[in-house]
């Protein structure tokens, strides 16, 4: 026996906690009508989990909750929990006693537990369908629904067959496999739109990453060349440094020896001092000219003065030119300088000359007499006269040293170049030779401001190569470029970087961004490669779970016909029974204008009673369809006996012959399925190893009474 025990809190009629322990093959539920008997084969439905309220006499969930009377409250919720023995692991659960429980709140809200953990509906199903047990299946018939299978479709037969069969654990199977068939097509769908979603942005970045590519490859060809160059450059310019302070060790020492020389060669060469002299001499004969013109003019001036004076003066001064020889004083002067100018350095000539011009003044002096008339006036006038005469006599006495002074300049000048000019030749030679070292070095000078430009150019050029992370290397020593393969170098640096610039710019969200996409891409892949795999999988589940459905439900068909023959004969001594399975067709039009056949198979019962031409069901009589249904039902119990069967009145209008063939049958059931009858015939009763007796008061309360066999049979009569 499986079925332990039964508890009820607040269920329908039952206010108060009450249990129903079974501990015999068959036990009897008894009472009086409307003592609520009935409502415990509801507590059994609604505690495997029935859903539908008009099945057990309800509306909705509230329903089910005592209502209350006056001396008993309403109860907050109603509560059933059944307890099986699972020692033989009837339910695959590791529990020696496994409890169901169900809770209905006055808002509507169930609460389902297993041993106390709350769990979902699903798992309740799940679990007693394993053990081929429903909330409505065969194994609880209620009065009134015996003839359900009768007055049933086809295909509603069929499923009444098939959990009597025990085929729901596959029919559940097959759905929820169906259900995740269902949901891995729409998974499926849905990461195949997301694959198609990305996959023009994947494209778009995998365009950025080959631009990325060549960017690094041309990235790392511009470092290489930036490093190759660098180096070339840096040995260059070392060699360039140290050739150019080698070139100019020779030149800057032949230059301080010229300079040198060059000083030394510059003293004798005074030929300046000389030519200051003669200047200043020919300065001061200027001067002279110029003093002589001016006392020649006021020499003018007097001597018209004294004219002035009168004719007596006038005759006085033609006397005198008659007494004297008188020559004018600039021919005299004039013959005086020839004669020194010829004299050239011989001084006696010289002296002769001042003597001449002393005497001349001396003789021009005593022939001087004095006016008779305006004697001051005329004396001023001549002594005037007489101080102009002598400043012109000095003067040309001056001149004609002058004269004499510039000749020996001349001379000496003539000596000293004469000297000097094998040393200024010497000294030109020298300042030539000077210039000559000195445009060498201003040419090195040159090419180092050149080489200076070239090191300040590969320092800019190094700072662009650590920006991209150049690392310098030294080259093989054999590795030599020319100037124009480092310029042809540089310039193919210049188009790398026109190349680099031209490929676009990529940053690193766009790799991270790439990066992601790819692995959402290869994950969408593989994801899509499971679910086809699951779904192929699923398929093959489904396809499978069908071949044994049909499989264990024509096995299933053929051992419940022979049961329904014999159960059949039995009640209605002969005749024949059998189920019939029935196919309909049905043609749909599709949009592909296909004709699709669509297959519905169904359960048809046809029955021949002795004695009667009665084929069909619609004929029988309610006791026939009684008898009718009964026989199906113990047929199907017999082929896959559940753990228990609950027997609601299904013998109420049985007469009492059929009750006794009722009754032995019963027992025939109970060899294989444990029996909950609920029943007030007496042939049954007696069938029964207990029985619990309902009552119910006018508090409206159902109470249990529990009576032994022996107590029974009065009870009954």
């Amino acid at each position: 026996m499986y079925l332990k025990s039964i508890e009820l809190s607040g269920f329908k009629s039952f206010a108060k906690k009450c249990e129903l322990t079974f501990s015999s093959p068959i036990a009897g539920i008894v009472g009086p009508n409307g003592s609520g008997k009935s409502n415990t084969a509801e507590a059994f439905r609604f505690v495997l989990g029935e859903q539908s309220m008009k099945t057990m006499r309800g509306k909705r969930g509230p329903d089910l909750i005592w209502s209350g009377n006056e001396r008993t409250p309403a109860a907050n919720r109603a509560r059933v929990a059944m307890v099986f023995d699972n020692k033989q692991q009837l339910l695959d659960i590791d529990f020696d006693e496994v409890i169901l429980e169900r809770i209905v709140h006055r808002d509507g809200a169930n609460e389902y537990a297993i041993n106390g953990s709350k769990v979902r509906l699903k798992d309740i199903t799940a679990l007693l369908s394993g053990a081929k047990i429903g909330a409505s299946g065969h194994h609880i018939i209620s009065q009134g629904e015996a003839d359900r299978i009768l007055g049933a479709s086809e295909k509603e037969r069929r499923e009444i067959i098939e959990e009597a069969l025990g085929l729901k654990t596959y029919q559940y199977k097959k759905t929820e496999s169906e259900r995740k068939l269902e949901k891995t097509t729409e998974n499926i769908k849905e990461a195949k739109i997301l694959r198609r979603e990305i996959a023009p942005h994947l494209t778009f970045l995998e365009r950025q990453m080959k631009k990325l590519e060549r960017s690094r490859e041309l990235k790392q060809e511009l470092k290489e060349s930036y490093r190759t160059y660098i180096v070339h450059e840096r040995r260059f310019i070392a060699d360039e440094v140290q050739r150019l302070a080698s070139s100019r060790i020779e030149p800057q020492s032949e230059l301080h020896k010229l300079k040198e020389e060059l000083a030394q060669e510059a003293e004798p060469v005074q030929i300046s001092t000389s030519t200051d002299e003669l200047e200043a001499l020919d300065t001061r004969a200027r001067s002279l000219i110029e003093e002589k013109g001016k006392l020649e003019h006021a020499r003018g001036r007097v001597e018209g003065q004294i004219a002035l004076v009168g004719k007596t003066q006038t005759e006085s001064k033609e006397h005198v030119a008659r007494s004297i020889p008188f020559v004018k004083v600039e021919d005299f002067l004039t013959q005086m300088r020839q004669k020194i100018e010829r004299a050239h350095e011989d001084i006696s000539v010289v002296k002769n000359v001042i003597e001449s011009i002393g005497s001349f003044l001396e003789q021009f002096k005593n022939t001087q007499e004095p006016e008779p008339q305006n004697t001051k006036l005329l004396h001023s006038l001549e002594e005037e006269l007489r101080e102009i005469q002598e400043s012109l006599a000095s003067l040309a006495s001056e001149e004609v040293a002058l004269g004499v002074s510039r000749k020996n300049a001349l001379d000496e000048i003539a000596q000293k170049q004469a000297r000097e000019k094998e040393s200024q030749k010497r000294y030109f030679e020298i300042k030539e030779a000077k210039r000559d070292i000195e445009r060498v070095l201003e040419d090195i000078s040159r090419e180092e401001q050149v080489l200076e430009a070239s090191r300040e150019n590969l320092k800019k050029i190094e700072y662009k190569a650590q920006d991209i992370g150049v690392e310098i290397n030294e080259l093989p020593e054999n590795s030599i470029r020319s100037r124009i393969e480092q310029e042809q170098a540089l310039r193919e640096i210049g188009r790398i970087e026109a190349r680099l610039e031209e490929s676009g710019f990529v940053d690193e969200d766009t790799i991270r961004e790439y990066e992601e996409t790819k692995r959402r891409d290869a994950f969408l892949e593989r994801e899509i490669a499971d679910l086809e795999a699951s779904q192929k999988t699923l398929i093959e589940i489904i396809e499978s779970l069908d071949g044994e459905i049909s499989v264990r439900f024509e096995e299933g068909l053929h051992k419940i016909n022979k049961e329904f023959l014999k159960f059949f004969a039995m009640l209605f001594d002969g005749g024949t029974a059998t189920l019939k399975l029935v196919k309909k067709v049905k043609k749909n039009e599709e949009e592909s204008e296909e004709e699709v056949e669509e297959v519905k198979e169904g359960i048809e019962i046809r029955v021949q009673l002795p004695r009667k031409k009665v084929t069909t069901l619609d004929v029988l009589s309610g006791g026939e369809r009684a008898l009718t249904s009964i026989a199906l039902i113990f047929a199907m119990s017999q082929v896959n006996p559940p753990p228990f069967i609950i027997l609601d009145e299904t013998d109420a209008a049985l007469d009492e012959a059929n009750s006794r063939k009722y009754a032995d049958m019963v027992k025939t059931l109970a060899q294989r399925s444990q029996l909950i009858l609920i029943t007030h015939n007496r042939q049954t009763m007696e069938a029964a190893g207990e029985l619990y007796g309902v009552t119910m008061g006018n508090d409206g309360i159902s109470k249990l009474l529990s009576v032994k066999f022996d107590e029974a049979v009065s009870v009954a009569k």
